[in-house]
């Protein structure tokens, strides 16, 4: 089970992402991991292997983004799916490069 939160907490906080919030995740994401791999090559392979779908579930419930755990296991697949898709855009710019 996904740690609970504090309900009246969660009420004042962020509203729900919007579908487009996605596409600008991925972007910053993307922008995030190219940085990150300039500076230490594989870096962002070992970033996106630290946060599980639980983690990122417990995040997406604590912060508000999910109103139940189900929602929150939902999006925290879809952000996990993200990250392996940026990984894996990463790791093609990067054999490109070379």
């Amino acid at each position: 089970m996904i740690l609970s939160y504090d309900a009246s907490t969660a009420a004042t906080g962020r509203p729900p992402a919007a579908p487009r919030t996605a596409d600008l995740l991925a972007h910053v994401l993307r922008d995030l991991a190219l940085s990150y791999e300039a500076e230490c090559p594989g870096g962002f392979a070992r970033f996106r292997q630290a946060l599980s779908v639980e983690s990122l579930a417990v995040i997406a419930r604590f912060c508000g983004s999910a109103p139940n755990d189900e929602a929150a296991l939902a999006l925290a697949r879809q952000v996990h799916e993200t990250l392996l898709d940026v990984e894996e855009d990463v790791w093609a710019l990067h054999t490109t490069g070379h």
